[in-house]
C-alpha cells in the first residue's frame, strides 16, 4: 500500500449531502463524515482508513512522509 487519498465530496443527492471519499489503492468508500476539532486532517484520514479498510492498511502507509492537505 503506497497512498491514501481523502477528499471532500458530495453524495449526489439534491439535498446537498456531503462527506468524504477515502481511497486506498484501487478501492474507495464514501462516508458521511468530516473531521471535527480537535481531530487533525491526518487523524481523520487514519481513522477512515482504519474503519473502512482495516488496521493493516494504516500500518502499510508511511504517514511521516505523506502530504495531508485540508481543502
Amino acid at each position: 500500500m503506497s497512498r491514501v487519498i481523502v477528499y471532500h465530496s458530495a453524495y449526489g443527492c439534491d439535498t446537498g449531502c456531503t462527506g468524504h471519499v477515502v481511497e486506498v489503492g484501487d478501492k474507495s468508500r464514501f462516508v458521511f463524515d468530516s473531521p471535527w476539532p480537535p481531530e487533525t486532517p491526518r487523524e481523520f484520514a487514519e481513522r477512515l482508513v482504519r474503519e473502512h479498510f482495516g488496521e493493516e492498511h494504516v500500518m502499510d502507509l508511511d504517514w511521516d512522509n505523506c502530504v495531508v492537505e485540508e481543502r
